[in-house]
């Protein structure tokens, strides 16, 4: 299959890249910079619409991961109207050039539990992708945006999307601030004052879930062929019992959807994974007590 990934050439692209390239796929990094690895690359400013039109050409899929990556280096309105306007320009791209399916790279953050501005509560536990999305700032206001837009083009236009909302990957700028979390769990560390819900997950966790995406099969009665799922590593990045988080984060534990989640999995991810588990055959692979094995 030709596949083309928006962002190739970034800190989770050059993994997507290179598990869709394990699986014999020919793929291609549509950015602004050349990829690191042997695969396809054509350079395109993706907030421009017809650049984004020539640079998707002639592809089956395309995985969507281009985008400012957080708020925390760029002015607000620069994230909130780069991200949006190359999902735009994106999903107009996979429209206008036929392409069948395109997986959107999203984030926990567009519900409004990962990057925030405001500790919100959630309904209930685990938070699952019915759970209402509270997003409020710059960063998840967009990537909230870009979900909305798969939801709409796939009820338009037929197109198949899926949304990956994956939590805090660990990636190699994320390093240093990972390598401090994972000692202070092993010291037996932990601040209430600066806790919040643990997820994270590996990069190569977040391209195995990619692949596992282009594979999935809409049944044929689903009038709408759009699905969001939530991807974490299957346990927080605390070494305390998850109900001893949430008690620490909101003074008390949120209900409980289901107490035999937590019951059977002290330590279980906020985030239920459980819809990846069992539409994707997705399973995440690695947990922070292996944190020196992990790739960066």
């Amino acid at each position: 299959m030709r596949v083309a990934v928006t962002g190739g050439s970034g800190a989770i692209g050059r993994y997507v890249c290179d598990e869709y390239q394990r699986a014999g796929h020919e793929v291609t990094s549509v950015d602004r910079m050349p990829p690191v690895q042997k695969v396809g690359f054509v350079a395109a400013d993706l907030t421009n619409l017809d650049e984004a039109c020539a640079a998707l050409t002639g592809f089956e899929l395309v995985v969507h991961l281009a985008a400012i990556p957080d708020p925390y280096h760029n002015p607000e309105m620069e994230v909130i109207t780069t991200n949006t306007a190359i999902n735009y320009a994106v999903f107009e791209a996979v429209r206008r050039n036929g392409i069948r399916r395109i997986v959107y790279g999203c984030s926990d953050s567009s519900t409004g539990f990962g990057i925030h501005n405001a500790t919100l509560k959630p309904l209930y536990v685990p938070i699952d992708e019915a759970h209402p999305l509270w997003p409020h700032e710059s960063y998840s206001l967009s990537k909230h945006f870009g979900e909305r837009m798969a939801e709409s083009y796939a009820a338009a236009y037929r197109i198949e999307a899926i949304s990956l909302r994956y939590n805090w990957v660990w990636v190699e700028r994320w390093r240093e601030k990972a390598a401090g979390l994972v000692a202070d769990n092993r010291a037996g560390s932990f601040d209430p004052a600066t806790a919040w819900l643990g997820g994270y997950l590996s990069v190569r966790d977040v391209a195995r879930a990619c692949l596992a995406a282009a594979n999935y099969r809409f049944p044929p009665e689903q009038a709408i062929a759009y699905e969001a799922f939530f991807l974490t590593a299957a346990n927080t990045s605390y070494a305390i019992p998850t109900l001893e988080l949430l008690a620490a984060i909101y003074s008390e534990v949120p209900p409980q959807k289901e107490a035999a989640y937590f019951a059977a999995d002290p330590c279980a991810t906020v985030f239920d994974i459980r819809k990846a588990e069992r539409l994707l055959g997705w399973t995440p692979q690695d947990r922070w007590q292996d944190f020196e094995a992990w790739e960066f």
